[in-house]
Protein backbone atom coordinates (compact mmCIF):
# COMPACT_ATOMS: atom_id res chain seq x y z
CA UNK A 1 0.00 0.00 0.00
CA UNK A 2 1.29 3.30 -0.96
CA UNK A 3 1.89 5.87 1.80
CA UNK A 4 0.55 9.22 2.63
CA UNK A 5 3.56 11.50 3.54
CA UNK A 6 2.99 15.16 4.77
CA UNK A 7 5.84 17.73 4.38
CA UNK A 8 5.01 20.90 5.92
CA UNK A 9 6.86 24.23 6.68
CA UNK A 10 6.15 24.97 10.98
CA UNK A 11 7.33 27.63 12.94
CA UNK A 12 7.53 27.35 16.57
CA UNK A 13 4.25 28.12 17.82
CA UNK A 14 2.65 26.33 14.74
CA UNK A 15 2.31 28.65 12.12
CA UNK A 16 2.33 27.13 8.58
CA UNK A 17 1.02 29.65 6.57
CA UNK A 18 2.71 31.91 4.17
CA UNK A 19 6.02 30.05 4.07
CA UNK A 20 6.86 31.30 0.46
CA UNK A 21 6.90 34.79 -0.97
CA UNK A 22 3.74 34.28 -2.52
CA UNK A 23 0.73 35.38 -0.26
CA UNK A 24 -1.02 38.22 1.30
CA UNK A 25 -0.01 37.28 4.59
CA UNK A 26 2.31 39.68 6.17
CA UNK A 27 5.13 37.51 7.01
CA UNK A 28 5.07 35.62 4.03
CA UNK A 29 8.71 34.26 2.79
CA UNK A 30 9.56 33.61 6.73
CA UNK A 31 11.19 30.58 5.65
CA UNK A 32 13.56 31.89 2.66
CA UNK A 33 16.29 33.10 5.23
CA UNK A 34 16.93 29.95 6.78
CA UNK A 35 17.11 28.46 3.73
CA UNK A 36 20.44 26.24 3.14
CA UNK A 37 22.25 23.12 1.80
CA UNK A 38 20.66 20.91 4.53
CA UNK A 39 16.84 22.38 3.68
CA UNK A 40 17.25 22.06 0.10
CA UNK A 41 18.77 18.00 -0.02
CA UNK A 42 15.29 17.45 2.74
CA UNK A 43 12.84 19.09 0.89
CA UNK A 44 14.67 17.66 -3.04
CA UNK A 45 14.58 14.31 -1.45
CA UNK A 46 11.24 14.65 -0.21
CA UNK A 47 9.37 14.83 -3.70
CA UNK A 48 12.02 12.52 -5.80
CA UNK A 49 10.55 9.69 -3.81
CA UNK A 50 7.50 10.38 -4.68
CA UNK A 51 5.72 9.25 -7.25
CA UNK A 52 2.36 11.53 -7.18
CA UNK A 53 1.28 14.81 -4.85
CA UNK A 54 -1.67 15.24 -3.27
CA UNK A 55 -2.70 18.99 -2.98
CA UNK A 56 -5.39 21.21 -1.54
CA UNK A 57 -7.68 23.91 -3.46
CA UNK A 58 -5.17 26.65 -2.03
CA UNK A 59 -1.65 24.64 -2.43
CA UNK A 60 -2.97 23.37 -6.06
CA UNK A 61 -3.98 27.18 -7.19
CA UNK A 62 -0.60 28.98 -5.37
CA UNK A 63 1.41 26.32 -7.14
CA UNK A 64 -0.19 26.22 -10.60
CA UNK A 65 0.74 30.41 -10.69
CA UNK A 66 4.49 29.02 -10.03
CA UNK A 67 5.47 25.87 -11.36
CA UNK A 68 4.11 25.12 -14.67
CA UNK A 69 6.02 28.49 -16.18
CA UNK A 70 9.23 27.83 -14.40
CA UNK A 71 11.70 26.20 -16.58
CA UNK A 72 13.80 23.06 -15.53
CA UNK A 73 17.11 24.77 -16.03
CA UNK A 74 15.67 27.86 -14.87
CA UNK A 75 18.08 28.88 -12.29
CA UNK A 76 16.38 29.38 -8.15
CA UNK A 77 17.80 31.49 -6.04
CA UNK A 78 18.97 29.01 -3.49
CA UNK A 79 18.36 26.03 -5.14
CA UNK A 80 21.23 23.95 -6.49
CA UNK A 81 18.93 20.98 -7.24
CA UNK A 82 16.49 23.92 -9.39
CA UNK A 83 16.24 21.73 -12.84
CA UNK A 84 16.02 18.33 -11.02
CA UNK A 85 13.22 19.25 -8.44
CA UNK A 86 10.93 21.87 -11.06
CA UNK A 87 11.24 18.83 -13.89
CA UNK A 88 9.87 16.42 -11.32
CA UNK A 89 7.55 19.14 -9.62
CA UNK A 90 5.84 19.60 -13.11
CA UNK A 91 6.34 15.89 -14.34
CA UNK A 92 4.25 14.61 -11.23
CA UNK A 93 0.46 13.06 -11.31
CA UNK A 94 -0.95 15.81 -9.40
CA UNK A 95 -4.75 15.22 -7.17
CA UNK A 96 -6.73 17.73 -6.09
CA UNK A 97 -9.04 18.09 -3.16
CA UNK A 98 -11.67 20.64 -3.61
CA UNK A 99 -15.33 21.34 -3.21
CA UNK A 100 -15.36 24.04 -5.22
CA UNK A 101 -13.09 23.19 -8.22
CA UNK A 102 -14.76 21.93 -11.45
CA UNK A 103 -12.57 19.98 -13.79
CA UNK A 104 -10.47 19.97 -16.04
CA UNK A 105 -7.81 20.85 -14.42
CA UNK A 106 -4.06 22.31 -15.54
CA UNK A 107 -0.43 20.69 -14.51
CA UNK A 108 -0.99 17.12 -14.97
CA UNK A 109 -3.48 17.34 -12.06
CA UNK A 110 -6.75 15.31 -11.78
CA UNK A 111 -9.31 16.30 -9.31
CA UNK A 112 -10.90 13.90 -6.59
CA UNK A 113 -14.26 12.89 -6.94
CA UNK A 114 -16.43 11.64 -4.30
CA UNK A 115 -16.18 11.65 -0.26
CA UNK A 116 -12.28 12.86 0.32
CA UNK A 117 -11.76 9.75 2.83
CA UNK A 118 -12.81 7.04 0.40
CA UNK A 119 -10.72 9.07 -2.68
CA UNK A 120 -7.74 8.76 -0.69
CA UNK A 121 -7.97 5.87 0.72
CA UNK A 122 -7.99 4.22 -3.12
CA UNK A 123 -4.95 6.23 -4.17
CA UNK A 124 -3.15 4.64 -1.31
CA UNK A 125 -4.51 1.04 -2.56
CA UNK A 126 -3.06 2.17 -6.37
CA UNK A 127 0.64 0.72 -6.92
CA UNK A 128 3.55 3.14 -6.74
CA UNK A 129 5.82 5.34 -4.04
CA UNK A 130 4.70 7.83 -1.99
CA UNK A 131 2.06 10.40 -2.53
CA UNK A 132 3.82 13.52 -1.13
CA UNK A 133 1.16 15.91 0.61
CA UNK A 134 2.76 20.01 0.65
CA UNK A 135 1.26 22.57 2.79
CA UNK A 136 -2.65 22.13 2.22
CA UNK A 137 -3.23 22.07 6.44
CA UNK A 138 -7.09 21.90 5.82
CA UNK A 139 -6.69 18.69 3.36
CA UNK A 140 -4.27 16.98 6.11
CA UNK A 141 -6.58 17.98 8.87
CA UNK A 142 -9.74 16.57 6.93
CA UNK A 143 -7.64 13.34 6.71
CA UNK A 144 -6.10 12.92 10.52
CA UNK A 145 -9.12 11.83 12.03
CA UNK A 146 -9.66 8.59 9.01
CA UNK A 147 -6.47 8.05 9.59
CA UNK A 148 -5.12 8.44 6.40
CA UNK A 149 -1.19 9.85 7.18
CA UNK A 150 1.56 7.82 7.22
CA UNK A 151 4.03 9.99 8.01
CA UNK A 152 4.96 13.54 8.97
CA UNK A 153 7.51 15.50 7.65
CA UNK A 154 7.84 18.36 9.44
CA UNK A 155 10.28 21.47 9.36
CA UNK A 156 9.80 23.47 12.54
CA UNK A 157 11.97 27.14 11.89
CA UNK A 158 12.91 28.82 14.90
CA UNK A 159 11.05 31.79 14.44
CA UNK A 160 7.39 33.11 15.83
CA UNK A 161 5.13 34.37 14.03
CA UNK A 162 2.26 34.67 16.36
CA UNK A 163 -1.72 34.32 15.66
CA UNK A 164 -2.02 33.62 12.52
CA UNK A 165 -3.47 30.27 10.92
CA UNK A 166 -1.61 27.10 12.70
CA UNK A 167 -1.02 23.69 10.42
CA UNK A 168 -2.83 21.41 13.31
CA UNK A 169 -6.37 22.51 14.13
CA UNK A 170 -7.22 23.19 17.85
CA UNK A 171 -10.37 20.58 17.36
CA UNK A 172 -8.04 17.83 16.15
CA UNK A 173 -8.64 14.40 18.57
CA UNK A 174 -5.53 13.46 20.25
CA UNK A 175 -2.70 12.03 17.94
CA UNK A 176 0.19 10.16 19.37
CA UNK A 177 3.27 10.24 16.72
CA UNK A 178 6.70 8.12 16.81
CA UNK A 179 9.80 10.32 16.18
CA UNK A 180 11.70 7.85 13.19
CA UNK A 181 14.44 10.29 12.33
CA UNK A 182 15.53 13.97 13.08
CA UNK A 183 18.02 16.29 11.30
CA UNK A 184 19.08 19.95 12.29
CA UNK A 185 20.55 22.63 9.44
CA UNK A 186 23.12 24.61 9.83
CA UNK A 187 20.50 27.62 9.83
CA UNK A 188 18.83 25.85 12.60
CA UNK A 189 15.80 24.15 11.03
CA UNK A 190 15.04 21.06 12.97
CA UNK A 191 13.27 18.65 10.72
CA UNK A 192 11.51 15.79 12.10
CA UNK A 193 10.42 12.72 10.73
CA UNK A 194 7.13 11.48 12.81
CA UNK A 195 4.67 8.69 12.16
CA UNK A 196 0.96 7.94 13.88
CA UNK A 197 1.35 5.21 16.73
CA UNK A 198 -1.45 2.83 15.48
Amino acid sequence: MRRIVVEQFVSLDGVAEGPGRFGEFEHRGWTVPYWDDDVEEWHTDQLLASDALLLGRVTYEEFTVIWPRRKPDEPRRGLRAGDVFTARMNSLPKFVASTTLAGPLEWNSTLLAGELAEAVAELKERPGADILVYGSSELVNALMPFDLVDEYRLMIYPVVLGRRKRFFRDDNARTTLALKGSQTSSTGVTMLVLEPRR
